[in-house]
């Protein structure tokens, strides 16, 4: 791999623009030499062409945006993978966003790792304005994280989207996000990128996640795990697996995930 091979981030938008900043600052901030950022907003109709356009004009090199009514954050995501041009992906949502020195540490552990096609690491996480740190869930996450096989991730999904990045050269095998997924089809796609080996694991912090009002992990999180069973099911036919995905959902997330929003 080359010293600094081109990394695409992409990230879908629509009406975000009360996070969008953060979410590109922490992208150009990482004053990474080799890098495009895609940008598709959904035709939002609050500031977020604004945000957009003014870092789009300061960063021309290195954004590429458009804003126009699409098909969700799927399509978003699809198009972006479709035009990407970097060695490495990954994308990054309109409300999350990456810490200082993330882009470099996922390089730098590709290069030591080159037969591997996907990466992922730690995350934090943020509700709404309080400071990011652990909660119930991240702690659970990272736990089994160190864990992981594909059989484990049959049962649970201990995957950190914003912290997870993978080789262009894996579209080729697994390709493009399934469009008829809409709260689990990053959990899809970790399925697919597994059956072609395991993930880099990066035991430091490299993201985000923020929890807020309108967010989908806070009030669509029960749809969420019913995807995510049903994408299971598509995956796995050893019956033992689906019923300790089962069990694990309703014995120990769901109560996780409730308690952990009383406790924040």
């Amino acid at each position: 791999m080359k010293l600094s091979p081109k990394i695409t981030v992409i990230t879908p938008s629509y009406n975000q623009g009360k996070f969008l900043k953060r979410t590109i600052q922490s992208v150009v901030s990482q004053k990474y030499p080799n890098l495009e950022y895609l940008i598709y907003d959904g035709g939002s109709t609050d500031n977020s062409v604004k945000i957009i356009e003014r870092y789009a004009k300061k960063y021309p090199q290195v954004i590429k945006w458009r804003s126009k009514k699409d098909n969700g954050q799927v399509d978003a995501i699809n198009r972006g993978l479709k035009a990407a041009s970097g060695e490495l992906i990954g994308y990054l949502n309109s409300d999350d966003y990456y810490l200082p020195g993330t882009l470099r540490k996922v390089v730098k552990e590709f290069a030591h790792h080159p037969r591997h096609f996907w990466l992922t690491g730690f995350y934090k996480v943020q509700f709404d304005n309080q400071r990011p740190g652990r909660n119930l869930v991240s702690t659970y996450v990272h736990f089994w994280i160190l864990f992981y096989s594909r059989p484990l991730l049959l049962v649970l999904n201990m995957i950190p989207q914003p912290s997870t990045f993978w080789r262009k050269k894996a579209l080729n095998k697994v390709g493009l996000f399934n469009r008829k997924y809409k709260f689990a089809f990053d959990y899809d796609y970790w399925l697919k990128l597994a059956k072609h080996g395991p993930p880099i694991i990066v035991r430091s912090y490299l993201s985000v996640f923020r929890k807020h009002s309108t967010s989908k992990s806070a009030n669509f999180f029960k749809e969420q795990f019913d995807e995510q069973f049903k994408i299971a099911r598509r995956n796995a036919a050893n019956w033992l697996l689906l019923t300790l995905h089962l069990l694990h959902t309703h014995i120990f997330i769901i109560p996780i995930y409730t308690l952990s929003r009383h406790l924040r």
